[in-house]
């Protein structure tokens, strides 16, 4: 019985406010972080969040410390009511009904003179009822010109009752801690790289993280930036918990799913929400000089924190505090390569729909001068901004690709304007109708390309080239001795795919050409 008792008056007592803190979070570049939080429970009984997460659909769960129990959770309404000061003398009037008050009256008149006092009795639309000693009399309000009270202090404040959501979370068992996830929106970082090249033929790496924090405050969290492709299709839809709307309201949103024009109004809770911002950045050239090399050495370098978690990997950085709406800046890693310079060329197919044939572009096209290197890091690069240094200045910007620990990575500096580069494919011979269809009508001819390829070097120096053709079609034949990557054609094409990649040094004053030929079907032509 008395344990009954005990139960009954845990269940009926006024929940305990809380305020769960973050304690860890993993943030995605797309905007998106799993935000880990806690709270302490002290006893058994009623927990109350009243800011509650806006968790993605799935993906709010709720845990609680050994020896702890979870009994329920559940998001309800709660009324609040709350003071504020009113605006007017209208506001004024009906704040104050029912007391004693002396109203003045704008220029007077033969009946009240300057002022009338007695209770306050009603505040109407257009007239203010005072009960004088021996009678009512109605005042228009628009010739109010004052009010004061004859019994204590003029109320100038008014109460207001709303109605918001809060999370109750029941506990039983031993004191300990509730532990809550979710994957949010609102928290995310932007990856970076500088690469300095004054050294010659060892470069130096860095890698950094900016956090963009709209979400909440840390403080002193463990953040883990993930590379990687996750697996969240429901990331733009809120978990029902705490949705909040109608039934109707929810089914609709699940009839919804897929629609590109649904997702923002369903991330919205019910009712408002929402996260937004913009931002840019503008280089300005000044005469400073800065040392990229030391980097690393002038900040707390995270010493190759990282893990492996299947596809994804997890850049580890403790400690970061930054508060809502801050930005924040980490070092993830420094590291250094031996590298080299490589002009790269890379063609692309001139094939569209695999069977519209387009050609090759005219005129020069580009040769770009590329740093070839090693991640030597023991962690992979993700696809981030890199920027290449030296002696202090920008050379130049490139995206460069996911990289995985220990592959080869290619990053762009600048055109190559002393190695100049030409392309040319010629047609050579055409089978009108090699395919035909049923009624013996010519659907696809055969034609055979001839493609040349011509570089001349025009620097003091010789050059490393690597030059990349993609093209569709079969290859008959190549010069230079290049690696050939061929690739199985697809169950509703007619042409396969391949690839040619050469490999070659070019003397200064001195030019290369080399040729290919492939076979492609294409349209028959009427």
């Amino acid at each position: 019985m008395l344990t009954i008792l005990v139960a009954t008056l845990l269940g009926s007592a006024a929940p305990n406010p809380v305020e769960p803190h973050i304690i860890s979070a993993s943030l995605f570049k797309n905007g998106f972080a799993v935000v880990s939080r806690e709270f302490e429970v002290s006893a058994p009984g009623t927990y109350q969040v009243e800011k509650i997460p806006e968790g993605s659909m799935g993906t709010l769960w709720f845990t609680a410390s050994e020896g702890t129990k979870l009994e329920d959770v559940a998001t309800t309404n709660v009324d609040t009511k709350s003071k504020y000061n009113v605006p007017d003398i209208e506001g004024i009037l009906v704040a104050n009904v029912g007391q004693q008050v002396r109203v003045g009256i704008r220029n007077g008149d033969k009946i009240t003179g300057l002022a009338q006092e007695g209770k306050l009795v009603a505040v109407g639309k257009d007239y203010v009822l005072v009960q004088g000693p021996s009678s009512s009399i109605a005042i228009p309000k628009d010739q109010v010109s004052s009010l004061a009270s004859l019994s204590g202090q003029l109320l100038y404040q008014a109460e207001l009752t709303s109605s918001k959501r809060v999370l109750n979370i029941r506990t039983s068992g031993k004191p300990g801690r509730v532990h809550m996830i979710s994957l949010e929106r609102g928290l995310t970082w932007s990856p970076a790289y500088s690469i300095d090249i004054s050294d010659p033929g060892k470069l130096t790496i860095v890698g950094k993280a900016t956090v963009l924090d709209d979400l909440e405050d840390l403080a002193g969290v463990e953040a883990r930036f993930v590379t990687g492709f996750p697996n969240v299709p429901f990331s733009v839809y809120l978990d029902p918990l705490i949705r909040g709307g109608t039934v109707s309201d929810f089914t609709s949103m699940l009839e919804g799913i897929g629609d590109p024009n649904a997702v923002t109004m369903n991330r919205r809770p019910m009712p408002g929400g929402g996260f937004g911002g913009q931002g840019g950045a503008r280089m300005t050239e000044n005469n400073s000089r800065v040392n990229f090399q030391d980097l690393a050495s002038s900040m707390d370098v995270a010493p190759m924190l990282g893990s492996q978690q299947e596809d994804l990997f997890f850049y580890k950085q403790p400690n970061v505090t930054t508060k809502k709406g801050d930005r924040s800046y980490h070092i993830l890693f420094s590291a250094t390569a031996p590298y080299e310079d490589v002009y790269t060329w890379d063609l692309p197919d001139g094939t569209v729909n695999n069977i519209e044939y387009t050609g090759v572009p005219d005129g020069a096209l580009d040769v770009w001068h590329t740093l070839r290197f090693r991640n030597t890091s023991g962690l992979p690069f993700t696809t981030a901004v890199a920027t290449t240094f030296k002696g202090g200045e920008v050379l130049g910007q490139d995206a460069m690709r996911y990289v995985s620990a220990g592959s080869l990575a290619e990053v762009k500096i600048t055109k190559a304007l002393d190695v100049h580069a030409e392309a040319d494919e010629a047609e050579v011979s055409r089978e009108r109708g090699a395919i035909k269809n049923s009624p013996n009508y010519p659907v696809f001819d055969l034609v055979l390309l001839q493609g040349t390829l011509r570089v001349t070097n025009t620097k003091s120096v010789a050059v490393r080239l690597r030059i990349k053709k993609e093209l569709t079609g079969d290859i008959t034949g190549v010069s230079g001795n290049p690696v050939v990557t061929k690739t199985a054609k697809g169950l509703r094409s007619m042409n396969p795919g391949a690839k040619i990649e050469w490999n070659t040094d070019i003397d200064p004053g001195k030019s290369l050409t080399l040729s290919y030929s492939y076979k492609l079907y294409v349209r028959s032509q009427q």
